[in-house]
Order: structure tokens, then sequence, then C-alpha cells
């Protein structure tokens, strides 16, 4: 784009200058830019005659038609149909907030959180640091059955009656224990596995 093409002013404000429909400060700009150009001066009564076929036009439109009371009327239905338009515009969904339900369940939450951790097995030491307590699994066998112990606490997998006594056991590695049971009766028999982490 040359220096000359940039100092042109756009065909919108010429349109604008030839109708007098423009500000004062570019009435002036315009004026004094079309008075030195040939070629804006031409745009310039391109646009002048152009609108003297248009009032000539418009002289042979039926009598009593008055385009400035259209041209409000036509604005007007304009408005109207914007605000029309936002009248049926979707509805906005209301803003989300935490109501009381949403507060007992955070309730809730925080206090199973502290519930576990005052239940959480941890001992203190005299140096007031928190450790957790080591768990201590014991895998045995009893004239009942298998038993695992973990922190005093036992659960005993029995064998039922008409078993025999000494049931065969496999310990196969640590913290797991196999035993199997011939039943006297039947002839069948049945195998137990208790693994501990």
């Amino acid at each position: 784009m040359t220096r000359e093409e940039r100092m042109h002013p756009p065909i919108d404000e010429l349109a604008l200058y030839s109708g007098r429909d423009c500000g004062l400060l570019d009435k002036w700009r315009i004026a004094r830019h079309v008075a030195t150009c040939s070629q804006c001066t031409s745009d310039v009564e391109a646009f002048r005659s152009a609108e003297k076929k248009l009032h000539a036009a418009v002289g042979e439109m039926p009598f009593g038609v008055n385009w400035d009371r259209l041209s409000e009327e036509m604005t007007a239905n304009i408005h109207l149909g914007l605000e029309a338009g936002e009248c049926v515009a979707p509805p906005k969904a209301p803003p989300v907030r935490l109501d009381w339900r949403a507060a007992i369940v955070m309730a809730g939450l925080a206090g199973a959180l502290v519930g576990a951790w005052v239940l959480n097995p941890i001992s203190r030491h005299g140096t007031g640091e928190l450790a957790l307590r080591p768990p201590k699994v014991e895998l045995r066998t009893t004239s009942a059955g298998l038993e695992l112990n973990e922190n005093g606490n036992s659960l005993v997998l029995l064998h039922g009656p008409g078993r025999s006594q000494q049931p065969a056991m496999i310990v196969s590695s640590p913290g797991s224990l196999r035993a199997r049971y011939v039943d006297a009766d039947t002839g069948q028999i049945t195998i137990n596995n208790v693994y501990s982490e």
C-alpha cells in the first residue's frame, strides 16, 4: 500500500461526507483531502449523483408516502424486535450455592476423618514424634484349626467334626499357612490356605 493510498479516507467516510452525515472534524479533514485529490473528488461526486437519482425515484412514489415517518417506524420495529428477543432468551441458571444438606455432608466427612485419625493405631515415643505400631501377625495351628492372630485379635478357621485330628500342615512361605483335612467318613479332602501381609 502506497503512502497516497494510506492517506485516502475510507470509502464509508467518503459516503458519509457526500451525504453530509459526518461530524465536524471529519467533515473538515475529508474536505481538505477532497480539495487536493481527484480520485476522492470523483468518488464523492458519484455518491452525490446516486443520491440525486434516489431522490428522483422517490418523487415517483405514491402520493402521501412520508419516508421520514417510515424510517422512524422501521427503527422502532427493529428496537421492538430486539427487546422481544431478550424476553424469550433462555433463562439464566441461578448461581450454585451450598445449602444445609451440603453442610451436613461436609460435617459428616470431617467427623469421619477425625474419627479415623483418633482410632488409628499410633504410639507416641518419648521424643514426641508419632509412629505407627507395626502389626504383629502370627499364623499357627491349634487342635481346632488354623489361627490368625493380629495384635491380640484372632481368627480361627475351624475344621469340622468327623475330620482327622491331625491335619497335614504346610508352610510354603513366610506369612502363609496351609492345612489339609481328610474326612474320616467320606474320604474327602478339605484344603485351607491362610495368608497374611
